[in-house]
């Protein structure tokens, strides 16, 4: 009788969807205010570009990248076990999904930081 838990990523894996959701859940509406509406009416004086200066900073790319990479692994994680609720076993999925998602992380962290 084995007596050791067998170990598994999907700790690690809720994580990154939970962050996802959250941030999609709490950033996104907030962005499609500013970006939908307040800046198009003129609402928001020197919007553009102050929130171009903003891009450049060290915080400004990190939340970029926050509001880039964690949506994407709660999404990658909704496709994953939705089509598994749906009956369709893609081969590998778990590796094929987050493996994906973990490409889009380590690309957009690239593109953010070599900007």
């Amino acid at each position: 009788m084995k007596t050791d838990p067998k170990r598994s990523n999907e700790p690690v894996v809720w994580l990154l969807f939970g962050a996802g959701t959250t941030v999609s859940a709490m950033f996104y509406p907030v962005l499609v205010l500013i970006f939908g509406f307040l800046l198009p009416f003129g609402l928001i004086d020197g919007g553009v570009e102050n929130l171009v200066a903003f891009s450049q900073t060290f915080i400004g790319k990190l939340f970029i990248l926050i509001l880039l990479i964690f949506p994407m692994w709660g999404a990658m994680h909704r496709i994953h076990h939705g089509l598994h609720d749906f009956k369709v076993h893609v081969p590998a999925g778990g590796l094929i999904f987050y493996g994906l998602a973990t490409l889009y992380s380590v690309l957009v962290l690239f593109a953010v930081f070599n900007l």
